[in-house]
């Protein structure tokens, strides 16, 4: 079954949007496996992704990641976006190669937040990724309802205090192309 991502119009309302969790976590052999949610809709001038993970003391290297082919049917290009509790930021396009966003002369908007609620403490970030972009990679930005796009979202922490690995669409994380096409499950765009 397909993850629902809404077309709207102007700025994103973030609670009214489906909510994806994270809580696959394959590796884990212990109880520590971060709660995280995402939340993704898409709009006429770009592309919107917000992810927080539940961690009281996470670590620098902390990362949350979304992995998106919007035109799977036209390339096995995708985007990459992440970024780490530490503030490192990585946004790549990836395919036979793995290139820079800023070499297309086009970069996310990314913020980040922390904070807490009755659900407990929690930290974030949101990408506003230009469809322009998609121009430049794919050779179309025309996304309608009913499209199908692939994708996966990760909450990643390579620390040895820390260390585990989660995803939204099963991943087998020993593979070498973890991250890759080959773990990604069916995104639909839906007109509400």
């Amino acid at each position: 079954m397909s993850f629902k991502i809404s077309l709207i119009d102007g700025q994103p309302v973030w609670d009214s949007l489906p909510v994806a969790k994270i809580v696959n976590y394959p590796l884990e052999k212990r109880d520590y496996k971060p709660f995280v949610q995402a939340r993704l809709c898409v709009s006429r001038e770009s592309i919107w992704v917000r992810m927080w993970a539940f961690e009281a003391i996470p670590s620098e290297s902390s990362t949350l990641m979304v992995n998106l082919n919007l035109f799977p049917e036209l390339s096995d290009k995708y985007i990459s976006m992440a970024a780490s509790y530490g503030g490192l930021l990585t946004n790549e396009v990836c395919g036979e190669q793995r290139i820079s966003m800023a070499e297309y002369l086009v970069l996310p908007r990314v913020k980040s937040f922390a904070s807490e609620d009755l659900q407990g403490i929690y930290w974030g970030v949101v990408f506003e990724l230009p469809r322009t972009l998609l121009t430049k990679v794919y050779g179309s930005n025309e996304l309608a309802a009913n499209k199908l796009i692939k994708g996966n979202l990760y909450k990643i922490d390579q620390s040895d205090c820390s260390e585990h690995y989660g995803c939204f669409y099963h991943v087998n994380f020993l593979d070498k192309d973890a991250y890759g096409p080959k773990y990604f499950g069916d995104f639909e765009l839906v007109p509400y």
